[in-house]
Formats: C-alpha cells, structure tokens, sequence
C-alpha cells in the first residue's frame, strides 16, 4: 500500500482513537457555599443596630428582632449553605440548587439605618461522579452584587407596580450568569438562574439608582420572602487542538495523492 494512503489510515484512525478516549461526564457532585462578603455591605447612616456576617444582614432596633418577637428588624438571610447533591449533564429539568436568600421585610422606623448594597460571594466545587469517580476540579467563584432600597412605608413611593404600601426593590448585578470550562475532551458550561428574577420596571430601576432595563426582584411589606437560585451544566465535545491538527494532515495527504495521480 503507498505510504502517503497509510499516513491518512493512521491519521483517521488516530483521530477516532482520541475522540474516543474522552468521556463526557454525565453525573457530578458538587458543593456550593454561599455567603455574604460582610466587608462589602453598604449601610445607610441612621440609628439602631446593623449586622454584617456571612450568613446574616440585617438592621433596625437594637436588640430587636427580624424572625417572630418584635419584629422591629429586617434582614437578608442566606440558609442550607454550603449545598450539596448531585446534578446530571445536559438535564435543563431538574436543576441543582445553589442557594436560598429570605428577606424578612417587616415595617421599621425611617430614622433606622437600612442595608444599600450587599455582595453575594458564591463558590462551587464539582467532582466527576460517572461514569467513573475522580478528584474535585478546581473551584471557582461568582460574586452577585446587589443593590437595595428600604422603601418608605407610607405612600407615595414612586412605584406604580407596587402591590404593598411600597415594595423594597432589589437589583441584582449578576455579571456573567455563565461559566464554562474545559475537561477531557468536553466544554462544560454552568448557568445560574433564579426563581422570580426578571425585569424591573423603568421606575424601580430608578429607585435604586439604576438604568432601564436592570434586573432584579420586588418584596412585599410585612412578608418573607425566600429567593431561590439554582444551576444546571451542559457540555458539548469539542477535537483536541492536536487531534485537528492530525485530521488535517491525513487530508493533506490524500490530497498530494489525489494530484500526483
């Protein structure tokens, strides 16, 4: 057999080989652990007492309570971190969950200080679960920043949408909902999404100090509200940059064939 027809059986063959050695990883564990970037919080100036931790954000009366009592404080509270589970590849279905923020929205004095601005620092760990076990990937992060109005409790408060005496508003600077990597032959992408998160309307997205067209999500005065983010993971193959480069050459050759001839 001529050399140059060898050198493209080899060059197919060893594309096949190497598309085949990859293995799409079709069940993950994963970890994510949410928590609130106590650094980063903006508070108003006012009275009463603020509290900036990893899991807690609240404000209002000194000693007050946001859960049951008093409830003479507000808060955002982030719960069931870190999360663990397992989530399969390509399901747009059943969706992994990533975390839980309530917002305690109770009726507090104007002259207390209240919450502008939080950072919501976000970190995931996945490990390849089938078709065979491997260590962790290296984890990577995703900081959410919000920006918040503590609206009066008295109207008018600027909001026509408004379905409580005045509803606090929330934007959500989500940056980059998607990020992608690459591991054994295959780019996986994650997405992050969120129940209830959309479109403000252009006189909410003024209150906090934001353009036409922010996102982000309103809450009722008087009740609790849990927002809930969650994520899924897709992946597609893509050929090795060498393994292209094969493919190229067997082509080549057969075509230096094609002209000798």
């Amino acid at each position: 057999m001529n050399n140059l027809i060898k050198s493209s059986i080899a060059a197919s063959t060893l594309l096949m080989s190497s598309m085949a050695s990859a293995a799409l990883i079709t069940t993950w564990d994963y970890e994510v652990v949410n928590e609130w970037d106590a650094g980063a919080s903006v508070f108003s100036a006012g009275n009463g007492t603020t509290v900036s931790n990893a899991s807690e954000l609240s404000w209002g009366a000194t000693g007050g309570s946001f859960d049951g009592g008093a409830n003479n404080r507000s808060a955002l509270v982030i719960s069931g971190s870190p999360s663990t589970g397992q989530l399969d590849t390509n399901d747009l279905i059943n969706l992994a969950e990533s975390a839980t923020i309530t917002h305690y929205n109770n009726s507090i004095s104007n002259t207390f200080s209240f919450l502008e601005q939080a950072t919501l620092m976000s970190t995931l760990t996945l490990t390849p679960f089938a078709p065979v076990p491997g260590p962790a990937l290296p984890s990577f992060s995703q900081d959410f920043v919000i920006d918040f109005d503590e609206t009066p409790n008295s109207a008018p408060c600027g909001d026509p949408a408004s379905v409580s005496v005045c509803d606090d508003i929330f934007s959500v600077a989500l940056g980059d909902l998607s990020q992608s990597f690459m591991f054994d032959g295959y780019i996986y992408t994650v997405t992050i999404s969120a129940v209830g998160l959309g479109p403000l309307t252009n006189e909410q997205c003024a209150i906090v100090g934001k353009a036409p067209g922010c996102i982000g999500f309103t809450t009722q005065e008087g009740l609790t509200t849990p927002a809930n983010f969650e994520f899924s993971i897709t992946a597609r193959q893509v050929p090795e940059p060498a393994t292209l480069g094969v493919l190229s050459l067997g082509l080549l050759l057969l075509g230096a064939r094609r002209f000798k001839k």
